[in-house]
């Protein structure tokens, strides 16, 4: 009888976890990293297609109208802006004499 579990194999090569430790989990960075990009991907995929539906859809021109405009706006406010814009660009420019003749 012979037992030959009891012998031990000499030209058994070592595993290659053995020969270098790890010292990076390489596997979890990659993942972690794949599931990144992935969220990234679909948040803009998300972004750029609700901006497409609005435009294709026109869902913007749907939206009822503001009737009161006093309240966005002040109308004295701009009138007196306009007018004295006007002012502004109508008065004549009076040129000082150069001085470099």
């Amino acid at each position: 009888m012979k037992f030959a579990f009891l012998k031990f194999k000499k030209n058994r090569l070592p595993s290659l976890k053995s020969l270098r430790p790890p010292i990076f989990d390489v596997d979890l960075f990659w993942f972690a990293s794949l599931g990144l990009c992935l969220v990234i991907l679909l948040a803009t995929a998300l972004v750029g297609f609700e901006l497409l539906y609005s435009q294709y859809f026109e869902t913007y021109k749907n939206s009822k109208p503001i009737e009161n405009y006093s309240n966005l706006i002040n109308i004295n406010r701009l009138k007196t802006a306009v007018r004295e814009r006007n002012n502004f660009t109508n008065k004549e420019i009076s040129l000082p004499r150069d001085p470099s003749f």
